[in-house]
């Protein structure tokens, strides 16, 4: 087959993870059922009565031999003025020894006055790559990392493959309420770089082969955008540290507006070698001062190498 995306995306996974060859032809998708994730912040479990499988777990199709990649759909019901909205995908498997893989949703960023509007951009796919039997049992979990006055709403797209996978099996952490107690402020000041809790990531020696940057803001002000620099460090790293620029959120004029376009700040297409156990340290920097603090938070995702 031709090297192209693997799953309409920019980043051409299939080169990346050595996805090459027939077996990676048969695709289909299934999704998991759209729940509340409450007003607090924690971990829910998505799927609900349509969902394939029993009760609230998702039972792996029996055709299927490769879990490829997941989409989570975040989106809000009700917004309220002055509150982001930032969730994280986690899955799990006592069948597939899955334990850590969590991704970021897209977030939505905060507004003001009584007709605000959150925009969102096309939900993002990430490889997961776990081989499979078919009829295991998967939960998928949505976390709200920030507790909101009106629940926002999380499901989740699943690709699968009726072969088994070629590539190595992805793994993901995010530096948020599961692994390091939530997001971290951006602090007002410019210019200044302020550090999160970091993550461990565990033996045996990584590759990295993306990071992910989010950061939204709480209370937005004329004239304040949000731009700024992410900042991942370990002196595990073979190159240490990795930097880039987090997509900006644009200032605005006047006291009533909507919530302005968040993102998710992608650094794709990596291959840096970390040697494990590892204590990874995440930073963001802001450009210019703004009135009221934001959050961010740092994910990270990569494969065993010999």
């Amino acid at each position: 087959m031709t090297s192209e995306p693997l799953i309409g995306q920019d980043i051409d996974w299939v080169t990346l993870l050595g996805l090459t060859g027939d077996n990676v032809t048969g695709y289909w998708a299934d999704e998991v059922a759209t729940v509340s994730l409450g007003t607090a912040t924690g971990k829910t479990l998505l799927g609900g009565s349509h969902i394939e499988g029993t009760s609230f777990n998702y039972q792996i199709p029996t055709d299927a031999r490769a879990l490829v990649a997941v989409r989570p759909k975040l989106y809000s019901t009700t917004p309220t003025a002055n509150q982001a909205v930032v969730a994280t995908l986690k899955v799990e498997s006592a069948d597939l020894h899955i334990g850590d893989f969590e991704v970021f949703a897209n977030p939505l960023d905060s507004g003001l006055g009584t007709n605000e509007m959150q925009i969102l951009e096309k939900s993002h796919w990430y490889p997961i790559n776990y081989p499979c039997n078919g009829s295991e049992l998967v939960q998928f979990y949505g976390t709200a990392q920030i507790a909101n006055t009106v629940a926002p709403l999380m499901g989740v797209d699943v690709l699968l493959s009726d072969e088994p996978p070629s590539g190595p099996i992805v793994q993901a952490k995010v530096t948020g309420i599961n692994y390091s107690g939530g997001p971290t402020s951006t602090g007002t000041a410019a210019a200044t770089f302020v550090v999160d809790g970091g993550i461990i990531i565990a033996a045996p020696q990584k590759l990295i082969k993306a990071v992910y940057g989010v950061v939204v803001g709480t209370t937005p002000a004329a004239s304040k955008p949000i731009g700024g620099q992410f900042n991942v460090s370990a002196g595990e790293l073979n190159i240490n540290p990795l930097r880039w620029q987090a997509e900006p959120i644009t200032g605005f004029l006047g006291t009533s507006t909507t919530g302005a376009l968040a993102h998710l700040s992608l650094y794709e297409g990596l291959n840096i070698r970390l040697r494990s156990p590892s204590r990874v340290v995440g930073s963001f920097e802001l450009d210019t001062a703004i009135t009221t603090a934001g959050n961010f938070e740092v994910g990270y995702l990569y494969v065993d190498s010999p």
